[in-house]
This record gives structure tokens, sequence and C-alpha cells, in this order.
């Protein structure tokens, strides 16, 4: 069954490609009612899977009146489905062509959210956010444009293990992080950089789309072990 599934995925991706370059070449998109500017140079809402699969799982949650924190906005999709839904949202990237982007995407579907040019934490340094979600740059490939930011975490995952430490002072008492990512990365290896972060899972899902699995973990602080007495 697993390898007629990766069979299926190979055949999807050929035929995917002809309609992923011209719904690139459009300005605009619409995905899971949000009507969205696009920008080649910033990840595409639609065409990149990732997206759509963390939206529909975030909105298991009820985020009104929460601040949530949408690290790698992109587009901007995920934090406006958010603010739509009554979070206090702050959006960043490191691209700033992602910010203006997300700007304009935040006024096209009529909400206000803060949006911020950061690498990773340094534009909020002494800010706590309720929710951090991050559509995590997985993999272990150098970004060399701003663009490859948003696919590329470094040889070692670098981007991974600084926004999971960044998260220690970020992330409010009994706040949660939210992270997806594809089977084509470690999933082990992503978990023990959060791991040594003090962050452990909470819960753990998969999700296919067009054959392939993404992996959504929400994590916690871990338990503190008590002394032996």
């Amino acid at each position: 069954m697993e390898r007629a599934r990766k069979w299926c995925r190979r055949l999807v991706a050929r035929l995917y490609g002809p309609f992923a370059l011209r719904e690139i070449a459009k300005p605009t998109t619409q995905l899971l009612g949000l009507s969205l500017f696009t920008d080649p140079e910033v990840l595409h809402p639609v065409c990149f899977l990732s997206t759509h699969v963390f939206i529909e799982y975030l909105r298991r949650f009820d985020f009104a009146g929460r601040r949530f924190l949408d690290m790698g906005t992109g587009s901007g999709a995920v934090g406006i489905d958010a603010a739509r839904r009554g979070a206090i949202v702050t959006a960043c990237d490191v691209n700033p062509r992602a910010v203006r982007l997300t700007s304009r995407n935040a006024g096209r579907n009529s909400v206000a959210i803060e949006v911020l040019e950061s690498d990773l934490f340094a534009a909020i340094p002494e800010r706590q956010f309720d929710v951090i979600c991050f559509n995590l740059p997985f993999y272990a490939r150098d970004p060399e444009t701003p663009f490859g930011h948003a696919l590329y975490g470094g040889r070692n995952l670098e981007t991974v293990r600084a926004f999971a430490a960044g998260c220690r002072r970020a992330l409010a008492p009994a706040g949660s992080i939210i992270v997806v990512f594809s089977e084509d990365s470690d999933r082990d290896r992503i978990l023990k950089l959060f791991a040594g972060a003090d962050f452990v899972p909470t819960e753990e899902r998969t999700a296919l789309r067009n054959f392939e699995r993404f992996h959504l973990v929400r994590l916690g602080t871990a338990p503190a072990v008590s002394a032996s007495s």
C-alpha cells in the first residue's frame, strides 16, 4: 500500500506541474474562503499544499482572543484565517516581499493584523504569544534567496533549531506551538530539535494531499521532573 501511495505521488507530481505554473502566473488565488494576492517570490498558498493542510488543521481550535504568531507568514493565509476567527494576530517573515503581500492580503480580507519583517523573533524579542504557528522550512539545505527561506532551513536545520529555542521565551505559559512539515523531511530529527528546547508533542496527526503526507504537530513545554526525595 505504501509503495502504491508513493508511486501515485510521483505520478501526480508530474501532472501537477503544468497546473502549478498556470496558477503561479495569476495575480490572485482562492483558498478555503480567502481571496489572496500572490507574488512569484513568495510561497504560493495553493500550489504548495502545506498551507491548505495547515489551515484545515488549525480550524479545529478556538483562537478567539488568543495572541497568535504566524511565523514565516508568506502570503499571510494562516494568520488571516486565524484573525477572521477572532485571534489577535502578529504575522512576520524574513522576506520583505512576503511582508508587503501579507499586508495587502489582510486588507483584501478585511482583517486587522500586525505584520512585521523579522528574522524569526528578532523584531519581537520581548513579547509572548498563546499560539505560535510555523509552516517549517524543512529541507536541509542553505537558502540562497529570500524565497528560499520558506523551503530551506539550513544544512543542519538551523532555522528550525533557532525557532524552537526562540519559542522558549516567546511562548506564554500553557501556550502551544503548532507546526507542519512534509514527509520529505526527517520527522524524528525535527522533533528532537524541539525536545532540545524542552518542548514535547501534545498532539500529532498526519494528513494526505495529492498523496503527499504532512505531519501536523502541536507542542507544549515538557513537564518538570520532580527531584527524588
